[in-house]
């Protein structure tokens, strides 16, 4: 049993963990590009192999936007039916310049690690693709 415990937390350990602050975002290029409907639709249809292909990548994410909160660093794009919707957290250098042109209901792209699934898809450190330091 013990054995156990410590092998769940050594593979914790070793899952890539991103903050709502990492700046390597900014040079980092996207590995993927895809409709948040397609992201949602992976993990809903087979979430190990998901996580497995998207975790700790950088993605570059289109979709609708949904939930959208005045003045909340973190909002929802549209997934697909029955799936997850995919929420994205800004990253905080970039957050209060995104929520100014984000409206609810708008088509966006956003550039962002994923987190892989919790209740929603999760998405960190997002900047828009062309945003440069």
């Amino acid at each position: 049993m013990i054995v156990v415990g410590v092998s769940l937390s050594l593979l914790a350990a070793c899952s890539p963990s991103v903050s709502d602050h990492d700046n390597r975002i900014f040079v980092t290029p996207a590995s993927v590009k895809l409709s948040a409907v397609d992201l949602s639709s992976a993990f809903q249809s087979d979430a190990g192999g998901a996580d497995s292909r998207y975790r700790g990548r950088v993605l570059e994410v289109s979709g609708t936007v949904r939930g959208l909160a005045a003045g909340t660093p973190v909002f929802l794009l549209a997934g697909s039916e029955g799936g997850p919707s995919v929420e994205v957290s800004l990253h905080d250098d970039v957050s209060a310049q995104v929520l100014t042109t984000v409206a609810d209901g708008q088509r966006i792209t956003m550039k962002c690690f994923c987190e892989g699934l919790d209740q929603h898809v999760r998405l960190k450190s997002c900047v828009m693709p062309d945003t440069g330091r």
